[in-house]
């Protein structure tokens, strides 16, 4: 099964939910369109050309448009949508392309001035809805460049399934970019499939506990190579390098949007200077593991106590305070490493017990993991 042709723009139906309308593109939708495509997200995260001009948009309002309706390839439609001025104009594009056997290939972009405000939410609705029920369509597909977490919320917002990441698959801007994906079957529920996580700032006492960033990955290097850091944390890259952080940091935001770990820097109040960094590198439904190190400059003044403390608040919060909704946060720690079994029971985490040869040390010799646990006090059993 394929689209069929159409008329353009004849044959171009007015979807409509509320303030949100999708309906044929038109000559008058040209300077809203070029502001769109200067966007700098615009060009980041999509195929549009750089320098985007009004020759450019023309001829995709008047060409390429109406060619993907004439042939069936393609079926486009303009976002119509009240600004934040008060106007009502255009406000983007979505599409659907055809792949044939029923399945189509999903493609949406949003003008600047209607981002958050939930205008692309609704129009996605109403293309799905045009693609299961007018089309026919079996299948709809997503992709987005690895990063963009506009684009990713947006789907699983309306339903999608993440499939994982494919390396080096979208060919933008010179390259091949590592690409997300994701589906929805015509069957499937069209609402969320479960949390979406985030890594929110939170203020501890004397630390802040806040998202990593570029400008961390110096710091981190320098804590990576740290001999100390080194011989706990086995699992760090030797010699730990500026590519390795950003790694990381990519590993670190993929990993917190499916909610199985999550890491955060160490920061000092003042200066924002990266301290160290803590993390729960294992959740489940009902625990959380606690991880932290720290820059050797940072060592000796509270500050992994002061962070452990602040992120198993945050663990401890219930999911509609903001919170993770754990009942339970533990720490594993080599029985060698006196340094950060201080900090646990300086925390409050009691002995719970010995996991035999739990992790190989960089030495090759096997280091049995003492786990220390605390228990949700605003939790009754």
């Amino acid at each position: 099964m394929t689209f069929p042709t159409a008329a353009f723009p004849d044959d171009v139906p007015v979807l409509r939910d509320g303030d949100v309308e999708l309906r044929a593109h038109r000559e008058d939708d040209l300077d809203a369109l070029v502001e769109q495509c200067l966007d700098p997200q615009s060009v980041a995260w999509t195929m549009i050309p750089r320098g985007y001009d009004a020759a450019m948009g023309l001829e995709f309002l008047t060409t390429t448009v109406p060619q993907g309706w004439r042939t069936g390839s393609e079926r486009a439609f303009a976002v119509v949508a009240t600004h934040p001025d008060g106007r009502r104009r255009y406000a983007g594009t979505v599409s659907l392309r055809d792949l044939g056997s029923g399945r189509a290939d999903v493609g949406f972009v949003a003008h600047p001035a209607v981002r958050g405000l939930g205008v692309m939410t609704q129009a996605l609705d109403l293309l799905l809805d045009y693609a299961f029920d007018t089309l026919a369509t079996q299948t709809v597909i997503w992709w987005a460049v690895r990063g963009n977490w506009g684009s990713r919320k947006l789907a699983w917002r309306c339903g999608f399934t993440f499939g994982g990441t494919v390396h080096r698959w979208l060919a933008e801007h010179g390259g091949y970019q590592d690409a997300w994906v994701a589906t929805l079957h015509r069957d499937d529920e069209r609402a969320p499939l479960g949390h979406w996580w985030s890594l929110p700032t939170l203020e501890g006492e004397d630390v802040v506990v806040r998202p990593l960033r570029a400008d961390d990955d110096a710091r981190i290097v320098e804590g990576g190579n740290d001999p100390a850091v080194q011989r706990w944390m086995p699992t760090f890259p030797t010699p730990y390098r500026l590519e390795d952080a950003a790694a990381f940091r990519a590993l670190v935001t993929d990993a917190a949007a499916t909610g199985s770990s999550f890491s955060w820097a160490v920061a000092d109040p003042r200066t924002d200077r990266l301290l160290g960094a803590v993390g729960i590198p294992r959740r489940t439904d009902t625990s959380v593991e606690i991880g932290y190190w720290l820059h050797p400059d940072a060592r000796g003044h509270g500050y992994a106590q002061a962070a452990t403390e602040t992120l198993v608040a945050h663990a401890f919060t219930p999911r509609d305070m903001g919170g993770m909704g754990a009942l339970r946060a533990y720490v594993r720690v080599d029985e060698l490493n006196r340094d950060s079994l201080a900090v646990a029971r300086a925390c409050g985490f009691e002995m719970s017990g010995t996991e035999r040869a739990g992790q190989v040390r960089r030495n090759g010799t096997f280091a049995d993991m003492l786990v220390l646990e605390r228990i949700n006090p605003l939790i009754e059993f």
